[in-house]
């Protein structure tokens, strides 16, 4: 049973037009019949349209996956290369230490310093070069010190601050105002090394001088003060006990003392 799609009539099979408003009932059909291949175009083109999208969105995952993996690879070449390089230093490393160790080794045995370079003295002081030490005078004291040691930066009281690259002993030299006793400056350079007692301590009042020796931890310190015009001139001597080089730095300060005045 059909109606009308204008009236609402029924309309008899068969029937042609409306016999009340007389609307076309083929046209109806007709325009039905368009209506749904326009619908059944539409729902394709969403899916063509749908399926596009999809592609589209696999194709920019694709290229980020891709950028991904690139970077991944680049920073597995940059780790494996910095690897590369930090081996290859520590290799040097070594190399250079136990080659410096077989050399200070050495001149310990022979009871000499190995000579590498003469040490840079402080500007303002005279330098003369005897042997194996080099010198400088501080506050008209003679200050010897060996000339392999190298010479780092200094300033204020401290006129000289030297390293043996091989042994790895640490000398200063240095000028304080005199403000305390002979003993009280020991006393001073105990507590500032954190020793409870000294090894060894001399006193000599015709040179108005002390030397003071120490190990603490494993560790040797040695210091000599002589005292002109209200002035405290001094150096510093330390090193490991352990070091392959320990011997000749006591003839090192053996030799320094008796010429530090």
């Amino acid at each position: 049973m059909q109606y009308c799609k204008n009236c609402g009539r029924q309309l008899k099979d068969g029937m042609r037009f409306c016999d009340r408003c007389g609307q076309s009932v083929r046209k109806v059909q007709e325009n039905g019949q368009a209506a749904r291949h326009r619908e059944i175009r539409e729902l394709q083109e969403e899916r063509l349209n749908r399926k596009k999208r999809l592609a589209e969105k696999e194709e920019r995952q694709r290229t980020v996956r891709e950028k991904r993996r690139k970077s991944r690879g680049r920073r597995a070449v940059i780790y494996i290369f910095v690897l590369l390089l930090i081996t290859l230093a520590s290799v040097l490393v070594g190399y250079f230490f136990f080659a410096g160790k077989s050399g200070s080794d050495n001149a310990a045995r022979t009871g000499t310093a190995v000579l590498e370079t003469t040490a840079t003295p402080a500007p303002t002081e005279a330098v003369v070069s005897e042997g194996e030490y080099a010198e400088i005078t501080v506050g008209n004291v003679r200050c010897p010190y060996p000339a392999a040691f190298h010479s780092g930066s200094a300033s204020g009281n401290v006129k000289m601050n030297l390293t043996d690259p091989l042994g790895g002993a640490k000398m200063v030299i240095a000028q304080d105002v005199m403000e305390n006793s002979l003993t009280e400056l020991a006393k001073d350079y105990l507590r500032q090394i954190g020793a409870t007692s000294p090894t060894e301590m001399k006193s000599n009042d015709s040179e108005n001088s002390y030397t003071v020796t120490a190990e603490v931890n494993g560790t040797v310190y040695h210091r000599k003060c002589v005292l002109r015009n209200n002035l405290a001139v001094y150096y510093d001597f330390e090193y490991s006990e352990s070091s392959g080089s320990a011997p000749a730095y006591k003839k090192y300060i053996e030799t320094i003392d008796s010429r530090f005045k």
